[in-house]
């Protein structure tokens, strides 16, 4: 298209154009270069009661089982001594007999209170036996004892050592002179067990 063509073009069109700006701003006045920022919108938060909140209480802590250490029993208390009146009876049977009583309840306090009835039937039982006033000297001094064992108690021994451990009865005062404590052990709880131990391992004989 030649120049003269163009500049007709441009005069056809000019009528049908507005008379102010026909190119407006491509932003309104005093807008700045920053991009809109859209209206808050209201924000609902949730609302709490008044109501004072319990806390939930927990259970309480199980306080460790400390372990009980079991305590020995102390010992029964002893009976209240007999008259003065019994103690010297007492004291006089035994040194009839050769014994030192105070050397006796030094060794085993407990023929105190042992009565003079019983200390007398535990004697006789075992003179009985056929042991000499000698072999009692001096197994009732090597083992006081015996002498509060009574002699319902002593008859169990004798029968276990002749027909359980067999002893010969031509032997049992040599064992008893040997062994004086065997009278003041318990058949159930000490002499049938150590037997058996014995047997064993091959102990036959005791």
């Amino acid at each position: 298209m030649s120049l003269i063509s163009l500049s007709h073009a441009m005069q056809d069109t000019l009528p049908f154009l507005p008379k102010n700006n026909p190119f407006p701003p491509l932003l309104p006045p005093h807008h700045h270069d920053f991009p809109l920022l859209s209206r808050p919108k209201n924000l609902h938060f949730p609302t709490f009661s008044s109501r004072t909140i319990t806390p939930t209480s927990l259970p309480p802590k199980p306080h460790p089982k400390i372990p009980q250490i079991p305590s020995t029993s102390p010992p029964p208390p002893m009976p209240p001594p007999n008259s003065h009146s019994d103690f010297q009876e007492k004291m006089l049977y035994l040194e009839s007999i050769g014994l030192d009583f105070f050397s006796l309840i030094q060794h085993h306090p407990p023929i105190i209170f042992a009565s003079l009835h019983d200390l007398k039937s535990t004697v006789d039982f075992l003179a009985s036996m056929s042991f000499t006033t000698l072999e009692l000297r001096r197994i009732l001094s090597m083992c006081p004892h015996i002498l509060t064992v009574k002699s319902t108690s002593l008859l169990p021994i004798f029968t276990f050592l002749l027909r359980e451990a067999h002893v010969n009865g031509s032997d049992l005062k040599k064992v008893i002179n040997r062994r004086p404590r065997l009278l003041a052990c318990h058949v159930e709880t000490q002499l049938r067990p150590t037997l058996y131990f014995l047997q064993s391992i091959g102990i036959s004989e005791v």
